[in-house]
C-alpha cells in the first residue's frame, strides 16, 4: 500500500510491473487525477480516499510505504502517532513499512516572492511563489504561505494556500514508532546507507514489534 499516492506516481508504474499495490490519499482531487491516469493507462488499481491518521481498510499489507516525505505534512506528534498506529494495524506480522522524512531548512528572505513557472499539458502557464514563512522551534513546525497562479489566455486564477510542515528528529521519531507498536529496523539515507544523526533527509524502515 502506498500512503499519499497522489495522482499516481510511482503507483501506476508499480502496477505496470505487475505488483499488487493499492493507493491511499486524503485528497479527492488528486485521486480523481489518479483515476484518469489509471484509465488512460488501461490499468486496474484499487484506490482509497482516507486520511493517513484515520486508516480503516479491510486488509493487511506486507509492505506499506510513502514514496516521498509526505509524513511531515501531519501537523503534530499526536497526529503522527495516530498514523503510525494505523500503519501498524494494517501491516502484516512479517511486513515492513518505509517512512521517509526530512528536516526543512529556513528559506532565505530573498527567495520570498520568487516566481517559478511551468507549462501545463494543455498549454496553460502555471506559476508558484513562496510569500512568507514562519518557524516555531518549540513545535518543530514551518508555516509557509504559498501562491499558485494559472494563466490561460485572458483567464487568470490565483489561489493562496498555507502549508505547515512538522519535522521530526530521529530520536523523537523512534519514540513515536515504539509507542505505535512498531520497531525501528534501520534509519537510512537516500543511498540506503545508515543515516548520520545530523542528516536532514532519512527514511525509517519499520517492522511490527514482537
Amino acid at each position: 500500500m502506498e500512503l499519499g499516492c497522489g495522482d499516481g506516481e510511482p503507483l501506476l508504474d508499480l502496477r505496470r510491473r505487475g505488483l499488487d499495490v493499492e493507493g491511499v490519499d486524503s485528497s479527492a482531487d488528486m485521486l480523481d487525477r489518479c483515476r484518469r491516469a489509471v484509465a488512460d493507462a488501461g490499468l486496474d488499481v484499487v484506490l482509497h480516499h482516507q486520511r493517513m491518521e484515520e486508516l480503516n481498510l479491510p486488509r493487511r499489507y506486507s509492505s506499506i510505504f510513502l514514496a516521498g516525505p509526505t509524513f511531515i505534512l501531519l501537523p503534530d506528534d499526536t497526529t503522527a502517532l495516530r498514523s503510525l498506529r494505523g500503519i501498524r494495524a494494517h501491516l502484516a506480522d512479517d511486513g515492513a513499512a518505509l517512512v521517509p522524512l526530512f528536516v526543512p531548512a529556513p528559506t532565505p528572505e530573498h527567495r520570498f516572492g520568487e516566481m517559478h513557472e511551468a507549462l501545463a499539458a494543455e498549454g496553460a502557464l502555471l506559476r508558484f511563489s513562496l510569500r512568507s514563512e514562519e518557524r516555531d522551534e518549540g513545535s518543530r513546525t514551518r508555516r509557509a504561505e504559498l501562491r499558485y497562479e494559472r494563466h490561460a489566455g485572458t483567464d487568470r486564477t490565483v489561489v493562496d494556500r498555507t502549508w505547515t510542515l512538522h519535522r521530526h528528529t530521529q530520536n523523537g521519531f523512534r519514540r513515536l514508532v515504539t509507542a505505535a507498536g512498531l520497531r525501528t529496523e534501520a534509519v537510512q539515507d537516500a543511498a540506503g546507507r545508515p543515516a548520520a544523526d545530523d542528516a536532514t533527509a532519512f527514511a525509517f524502515l519499520l517492522r511490527a514489534a514482537g
